[in-house]
């Protein structure tokens, strides 16, 4: 955990959303596998999941690079402000709780490595809030879940894209990522599990003069 600790991370990322205006796509269990986990986990009282159309459409281009019979299994997709928040506060608890000698501003660092703060700012929208964001993994022609090392939302440096340098967990998310990537989205590297299109963090690794997803309750 002392790496972690001692991780720095810069959720307000300076640039400039051009928001498209694309509205949400609700994701079909005809075409996917949806496990929606922050209903599952009793977060959110939404069930379904969705997203910007261009985030859908290209994972709809990337399932057709998966190996024959593999599929997506979705997660996450939009995320309100009330959820972030929920998720937000359980963590900051979790850890007050674990680390009793931290201080607020010490907490809310290690929240932030894993957890983007609820932000109402238009300026640094929460990167689920806007839509353009996907928490999700590949399952197998028996709709087994091929082993990435750890389970979705387990906050330690194994969940770090890059923590295994070989093996089944690392060959795994390579083509996990080679796959998403050839179709337009990045990934951001602390969360195996976690890509985006058209967000402020897209923007920045494409160097794209601008977001095209802004927060849709802002």
């Amino acid at each position: 955990m002392d790496n972690l600790e001692n991780h720095k991370h810069d959720h307000e990322i300076e640039i400039a959303i051009k928001d498209n205006g694309e509205s949400l796509v609700e994701y079909s269990a005809n075409e996917f596998i949806l496990e929606p986990m922050y209903f599952k986990w009793k977060f959110s009282e939404i069930e379904k999941i969705e997203n910007r159309q261009g985030v859908v459409e290209r994972l709809r281009e990337a399932k057709k690079l998966l190996p024959e019979g593999y599929n997506f299994k979705i997660w996450d997709g939009y995320r309100t402000l009330k959820v972030q928040k929920i998720l937000y506060d359980d963590y900051y608890e979790r850890l007050k709780a674990e680390h009793p000698d931290f201080d607020h501003d010490k907490l809310c660092q290690m929240v932030e490595i894993f957890v983007s703060p609820p932000s109402h700012d238009p300026l640094f929208p929460a990167p689920h809030n806007t839509g353009g964001t996907i928490d999700l993994t590949i399952v197998d022609a028996n709709g087994r879940e091929l082993a990435m090392g750890t389970p979705f939302d387990e906050f330690t440096e194994q969940s770090f894209t890059n923590y295994f340098k070989d093996g089944e967990f690392y060959d795994n998310r390579m083509m996990f990522k080679r796959i998403m990537e050839k179709v337009g989205f990045v990934n951001y590297f602390e969360e195996w599990w976690h890509y985006s299109y058209g967000d402020q963090e897209w923007a920045k690794a494409t160097r794209a003069n601008a977001a095209l997803y802004g927060s849709l309750e802002l």
